[in-house]
């Protein structure tokens, strides 16, 4: 029997083994000499990732000192509210600290349900479906409806997690001006009334603080015939009655087609809201559930988010 250890080939393949990865490819090169980072944090003003010991409330620990918090989306503070924490305390000890899958298969548990069903029910709307984080919410929702061929408008100032959905659309993305409907009407002018169009703003901008035009942008997608989707992230819990956000500020709720979103429970998790009043939208659901990765392939809510 030949000694495969004095086989030269064999050499080099220990040899080839051993070797360290080359730290030198063009895209590791770039991430080496990217310093910007570096050097905000020696200048002082570099304001990310700052470890934060204590709950997140109006102040916060960090470094050992008090610090005002002026960043959270912990509006209501609900994640230090008695009741949540008792309410998480019971949940954990029934189902769990995790879902152990994703909602496609193992991970959809009975409060899952109910909690879709209560969040439709105030609302307004027939169905809901609940991703982890809002970002998902967005990317997920806008990427899954808008196909081959077909459009998507976004605002300029969009929140990034729609300008991802955008791009991961296989269709059309297209952007107009910041809360001008001019801007909007100029860009469905070129594309042919029967294409599928889906134009999506937010109700609130995350930045300015401006509120769309929801009543004329409403009436230009019904013009154009053309799907509506509203970011309510920052407006849910501030506008509308019983703080239903922008759509029921302006009482138009049942002409919006898809809400992202519920910011009184932001805390925990986002939500897309689906308008119920045509039978089509309710199939949007099941297109969310079933072509999704995002919604797929992620594993279920925690069970404390109840």
């Amino acid at each position: 029997m030949r000694d495969v250890r004095s086989d030269p080939a064999h050499e080099r393949a220990l040899q080839d083994d051993n070797r360290t990865p080359s730290l030198d490819s063009p895209l590791l090169r770039k991430a080496r000499e990217y310093t910007a980072s570096r050097v905000a944090r020696e200048q002082g003003y570099y304001p990310y990732f700052r470890p934060i010991s204590s709950a997140q409330q109006t102040e916060v620990s960090i470094n050992g000192r008090r610090t005002l918090m002026l960043g959270s989306n912990s509006y209501l503070d609900l994640t230090n509210h008695p009741e949540v924490k008792r309410a998480v305390q019971e949940t954990v000890e029934k189902y769990g600290s995790g879902c152990a899958g994703s909602r496609f298969l193992n991970g959809t548990l009975d409060i899952h349900l109910k909690l879709e069903q209560e969040l439709a029910d105030l609302v307004g709307k027939e169905a809901v479906l609940l991703f982890s984080t809002g970002f998902h919410a967005n990317m997920g929702t806008v990427s899954a409806i808008v196909g081959r061929n077909e459009y998507v408008l976004a605002d300029k100032e969009d929140h990034a997690s729609i300008i991802d959905g955008c791009m991961l659309a296989p269709g059309h993305f297209v952007r107009f001006n910041h809360n001008d409907v001019c801007s909007l009407k100029s860009q469905l002018e070129r594309i042919d009334r029967n294409t599928g169009k889906l134009i999506v703003v937010d109700g609130i901008f995350s930045m300015s603080g401006d509120i769309a035009p929801l009543k004329e942008i409403v009436e230009t997608a019904e013009d154009y015939n053309a799907t509506l989707m509203v970011d309510e992230a920052h407006a849910i819990g501030v506008l509308g009655d019983r703080g239903a956000g922008t759509a029921a500020h302006f009482g138009l709720t049942d002409r919006i087609h898809i809400i992202m979103s519920l910011q009184v429970i932001r805390d925990f998790f986002d939500t897309v809201m689906i308008r119920g009043s045509d039978v089509g939208f309710i199939k949007i659901e099941f297109n969310l559930q079933f072509n999704r990765f995002d919604n797929s392939f992620t594993t279920g809510l925690l069970s404390a988010t109840k």
